[in-house]
């Protein structure tokens, strides 16, 4: 089994990025800081580093330096929300094998960065599932609605589009979605009315909020609600994917269980 360490200060994409490694079959070990990820390194080996550029009081860049004259020949892909040519050329000259922009999606995050592992340290994990995955994308705005609908269609999701929480309840009633992306502020029917609406209905259902900025108040009603989690526009592609896959593998599994 190869073991990977991940090197993030955000909590939520520690956690979501461990369980999808720990889903394709690698042993993971997550940090927040470059002081812990120092320390864990002189503790046990590992087979590659995720490291993300931009880390709470210290440049994923400056722990790469320190991490390269730790251990020479160690694989470690950066990954960053913004791939720009000068990072990337930075990056090489520290010792980094490959630069990932997030928005690429969890699954080629991790096709990318597994290339550097060597064969012997893979386990083989069974087909993903065929399991139609489905999500219903609800925003008043048309031009997110498109981004965020271009996105999942490439990563092999089914969506559907609404406009309002009216035509999300409608869509709902007479389709079965795992997951809906809800948008917080809409005119006609806002989001916390139409998340209470949507449960009533159908109390399974996982409820992603969106926000364009930190409406904390509304944020935590909906929470309270029952509302699965919350992003925030503009969207961090690979939290976001991460968030949905983590759910609808979770009810996947729950479902084979039974």
């Amino acid at each position: 089994m190869s073991k990977i360490l991940v090197v993030d200060d955000e909590v939520g994409i520690r956690e979501l990025l461990r369980d999808a490694l720990i889903k394709e079959g690698h042993g993971v070990m997550t940090v927040p800081s470059a002081d812990q990820a120092y320390e864990t390194m002189l503790q046990q080996p590992f087979d590659l580093i995720l490291l993300d550029v931009k880390l709470s009081g210290s440049s994923g860049i400056d722990v790469l330096k320190k991490v390269r004259e730790l251990q020479k020949e160690l694989p470690v892909v950066i990954y960053s929300g913004v791939v720009t040519p000068e990072l990337e050329k930075e990056a090489e000259q520290a010792g980094a094998n490959a630069v990932i922009s997030k928005d690429v999606g969890v699954m080629e995050l991790i096709k990318q960065m597994t290339k550097f592992i060597k064969i012997e340290n893979l386990t083989f994990v069974g087909p993903v599932s065929s399991k139609e995955k489905k999500i219903l994308i609800v925003d008043d705005e048309v031009e997110v609605r498109n981004v965020l609908t271009i996105f999942f269609d490439k990563k092999g999701y089914k969506t559907q589009e609404a406009e309002n929480g009216e035509q999300a309840i409608e869509i709902v009633r007479s389709e079965d979605f795992p997951v809906v992306l809800l948008d917080i502020d809409m005119p006609v029917m806002d989001g916390l009315t139409t998340l209470e609406k949507l449960l009533e209905m159908k109390p399974g259902i996982c409820v992603v909020m969106v926000t364009g900025r930190q409406d904390e108040d509304k944020v935590q009603k909906a929470l309270e609600l029952g509302a699965y989690n919350y992003v925030l526009k503009p969207f961090e592609f690979l939290y976001l994917e991460l968030i949905i896959k983590s759910k609808l593998d979770g009810a996947e599994s729950d479902t084979s269980a039974a």
